[in-house]
């Protein structure tokens, strides 16, 4: 309880902020001591460093100057006569003070001329093997060797400094040397005994790594290995400065390293970081004393401050916990001890007790206004509010609506659903959502979706469900006005690729049609009128013409067959056909004709648009077993933007509207769906083939037009037609008179891949004193004219055959005979014929099955021009 409360966490958080403050002071401080203290250890180092290198070099300088001085005095006759050069050595007792080791002359070739002193030396001794030689003659000027080790004393560690001699020829007339013992030479071993504090030293590398100059002396002369030195290797690489690094042995330690100028050698100072940054670690310590003191003083006065401060607070919270005790408002109220923020949180917190207290139902006042409809319910799972948005909906009083009476408003077919969905997600404290119908004001009832959830008290523990709901009525009409479209798409398609399958069905079958009709009418011209066979042959003829028309009836559906559009007026369609509808339709049966004011021109084949009209009526007809009205009417309509959306087909425009209505059985929707389907009747057997509607769907849209069919059980049906109007005035139709057939002796090349067919139109042709070539396709054909050599005067010849068509093999004979006459004959003609191979001339095609005595005449016709 001490740790949680607030006077414990306000000291805590004082002392804290204090702390920190105080912490990032003083480390700031120390830091910047700490940093600026080891810059001057560095720079006293360095300074120390440069004046101790410059004293090497002078030295150094030193020892060459003297010793170019006496090899001025030393010519080639010295070298000559040893014994002089052996006097002037020994009296230089000035240069003996430097070269505290020995002074050397030697012979051109490295022989050792004069020592001194002598009795240390090897005169006559060859030292052309020594470096300091080599390199002398090689350079032709001042070399300082490195290190080696003496012959003179044991092996001890010496430096040689040795000077050319040339004589006035310029030649070598000997060379000068003089050396230093590393561990007796006094200037360098002052150096080597020079202290830094107590434990610093300075040491001397050449180039090589070998000590010249290190307190310990059994380190001069020796080599440090490449990687044990790291400030020695950095130097040698051009490093000059100051550095913390390792000595040999592990100690840490502050170097700083500097080449001579004179020699390339190193020179390093190394000072113990424990001794040079030891006024660092004092004031280290105490710092961490004082922080700690500190500490301890600001949380001893933070505690007492922080419980003086705390102490209104501490009251203002206990009242609030005894709160859900207290009885009236005036118990509640908080007491208000001071004029501070704990005064004036108090007196905050009393106003909004007070504005709490006239406000606890805001939230209900808030809901009435919200425009979903909103209910709650209790624990006892009984509704216990309703929004006025709910009310205002169903038009029923609050009273009523209150615990189950909402349900009275359910649909019937719905109250089940609805009630256990309620009942089971109440029962199991778990969300729900359902879709049900609900009585609307209007008297209607409306799709709504109904969204409960459960909910908490502010003790958190359940307090029954709040829920919304939406009237989506309007969405659920246009889901379903989609769909309505889709499946108009859908049967559209469907009707498409019926359309297809029956075309190619229509076009075999014609070439079959094309033999029976040929050899009956062959046969029952050759009988005699009252031959017993007449009759069956007529029989087969008349089945043959049944055959041909449904063969028709499937092109038409299939949109494949051969039509003959003109500007014709619906209206004088429809006054022509009334009195073949009249006759065909029973006296019990009304026909009422109700036509446009104005002539309305269309596009169309008057013949197959009679058709239409026919097939109508007889379904109207059959309808009206028992009496009705069949009425038949013209009117003027623009589809535009927003029908063509709504019904899913047609372009924009003007069009001409046939409507077909009777008040017939009527039809289901999915008998409505199937109409149009080729073979689907409703008609006993016997009775109807079902393309009656087939081919009017068909025949519409070949004319680029939309059909649509309205019906319910018991209220007739409806046919609307709708095909595009043109501006073009009507024309009036002359009727074509068959003439007598007549037959000639002129030669035919006749050519169909069918042989029944092909032997059949042969075997006509030759009854008729015509001479026959035939083809069996169009390659066979090309080939056949031209042997022919021109006799052909006329060619029959099919559309659709194997290796080349009609087309391509009448171009190929065009191109040998330009301007031969031609007959196409197909069953199928849709997408091959057209104006540019019929020369715009009817005459040059004919339709499949072949009509016998309409080939005959355009045989005659054509050769006769």
């Amino acid at each position: 309880m001490l740790l949680t409360s607030m006077k414990t966490k306000m000291t805590l958080a004082v002392f804290l902020l204090v702390g920190v403050l105080m912490t990032v002071s003083a480390v700031g401080s120390f830091l910047f001591f700490e940093k600026t203290f080891k810059q001057s250890i560095s720079q006293q180092q360095a300074v120390l460093l440069d004046s101790l290198s410059a004293q090497i070099d002078d030295r150094i300088f030193d020892f060459t100057s003297e010793l170019h001085n006496l090899s001025r005095r030393l010519t080639r006759d010295a070298v000559a006569h040893p014994e002089k050069a052996q006097l002037l050595l020994d009296t230089e007792q000035r240069q003996r003070a430097f070269f505290d080791n020995s002074l050397f002359l030697f012979s051109p070739s490295g022989k050792l001329v004069a020592a001194t002193p002598q009795g240390l030396n090897f005169i006559g001794m060859d030292f052309s093997f020594r470096e300091y030689y080599k390199e002398t003659v090689k350079r032709g000027a001042t070399y300082i060797s490195p290190p080696f080790a003496s012959l003179q004393k044991q092996s001890r560690p010496i430096i040689m400094f040795t000077v050319p001699i040339f004589d006035e020829k310029h030649e070598l007339a000997g060379i000068l040397g003089g050396s230093i013992d590393l561990r007796e030479q006094h200037f360098l071993r002052s150096l080597a005994a020079l202290k830094l504090g107590k434990r610093g030293f300075l040491s001397l590398y050449d180039a090589r790594r070998n000590v010249l100059m290190h307190p310990d002396k059994r380190r001069v002369l020796r080599q440090d290995p490449p990687g044990t030195n790291e400030m020695l290797e950095r130097a040698l690489q051009g490093f000059q400065g100051t550095a913390e690094t390792m000595t040999r042995t592990g100690i840490p330690v502050l170097r700083s390293v500097k080449r001579l100028q004179s020699t390339g050698w190193v020179l390093a100072v190394s000072y113990p970081i424990e001794e040079a940054y030891a006024a660092v670690y004092t004031a280290r310590n105490y710092f961490v004393a004082g922080s700690l003191a500190a500490a301890l003083l600001s949380l001893c006065l933070v505690w007492p401050f922080m419980q003086y401060l705390t102490r209104p607070l501490v009251s203002f919270t206990r009242h609030l916990e005894q709160l859900p005790a207290k009885g009236d408002l005036a118990q509640k109220l908080a007491p208000v001890a001071s004029d501070d923020e704990i005064g004036q949180m108090a007196r905050t917190f009393n106003t909004m007790l007070l504005e709490l207290e006239r406000s606890a139902d805001f939230y209900l006042t808030l809901f009435d206004n919200f425009p979903a409809m909103i209910w709650r319910a209790g624990t006892d799972s009984k509704v216990n509010y309703f929004n006025r948005t709910w009310l205002d909906f169903t038009g029923r009083d609050l009273a009523d609506e209150l615990g189950d009476g909402w349900a009275a408003g359910v649909h019937a077919e719905d109250q089940d659903y609805c009630m256990k969905t309620y009942r089971d997600a109440f029962a199991q404290r778990a969300p729900f959502q359902m879709q049900y119908r609900l009585h609307h004001v209007d008297g209607s009832y409306h799709w709504i979706v109904d969204m409960g959830r459960p909910f908490n008290g502010l003790d958190g523990r359940f307090a029954g469900y709040i829920g919304t709901c939406y009237d989506v009525t309007d969405r659920l009409q246009a889901e379903e006005e989609r769909r309505a479209l889709e499946h108009q798409l859908t049967q559209s398609q469907k009707m498409e690729a019926i359309g297809t399958l029956t075309g190619g069905i229509a076009h075999d079958f014609n070439n079959i049609l094309t033999a029976i009709i040929g050899y009956g009418t062959m046969m029952q011209v050759q009988l005699e009128d009252d031959h017993p066979q007449q009759a069956k042959v007529s029989e087969i003829l008349r089945a043959s013409e049944r055959a041909a028309n449904l063969t028709r009836s499937l092109l038409a559906y299939s949109r494949k067959q051969v039509t003959n559009p003109v500007p014709v007026g619906l209206n004088a369609i429809l006054v022509n056909l009334e009195v073949m509808l009249r006759r065909l339709i029973p006296e019990h049966i009304e026909l009422r004709m109700h036509l446009a004011g104005e002539e309305l021109s269309v596009l169309a084949d008057s013949g197959q648009i009679e058709q239409v009209i026919m097939n109508l009526a007889v379904n109207a007809r059959d309808a009206m077993a028992n009496g009705g009205i069949l009425s038949i009417a013209t009117d003027r309509i623009i589809l535009d933007q927003e029908f063509v959306a709504a019904h899913g087909y047609g372009l924009p425009g003007s069009y001409a509207l046939i409507t077909v209505a009777d008040t017939g059985i009527g039809m289901d929707e999915k008998t409505r769906d199937r109409i149009f389907e080729p073979f689907f009747t409703t008609k006993e057997p016997g009775k109807g083939t079902g393309l009656g509607l087939a081919m009017v769907y068909g025949i519409v849209k070949q004319h680029s037009g939309f059909i649509n069919c309205y019906s319910e059980p018991g209220h007739g049906t409806v046919f609307r037609i709708y095909l595009p109007l043109i501006d073009l005035p009507a024309r009036s139709e002359s009727i074509a008179v068959e003439d007598a057939v007549h037959g000639g002796e002129e030669t035919l090349l006749l050519v169909e891949d069918d042989a029944v067919i092909r032997d059949m139109v042969r075997e006509l042709l030759q009854d008729f004193g015509y001479r026959v070539i035939t083809a069996v396709d169009g390659v066979d054909a090309v080939e056949k004219f031209q042997a022919a050599g021109g006799s052909v005067a006329l060619i029959i010849m099919d559309v659709i055959m194997p290796r080349m068509n009609g087309r391509d093999a009448y171009q190929a004979i065009s191109a040998l005979s330009p301007g031969v006459k031609v007959i196409f004959m197909s069953g199928y003609t849709a997408d091959i014929i057209t104006d540019t191979l019929t020369m715009g001339d009817p005459r040059h095609f004919v339709s499949k099955p072949i009509k016998i005595n309409e080939l005959l005449a355009r045989v005659r016709e054509l050769l006769d021009e």
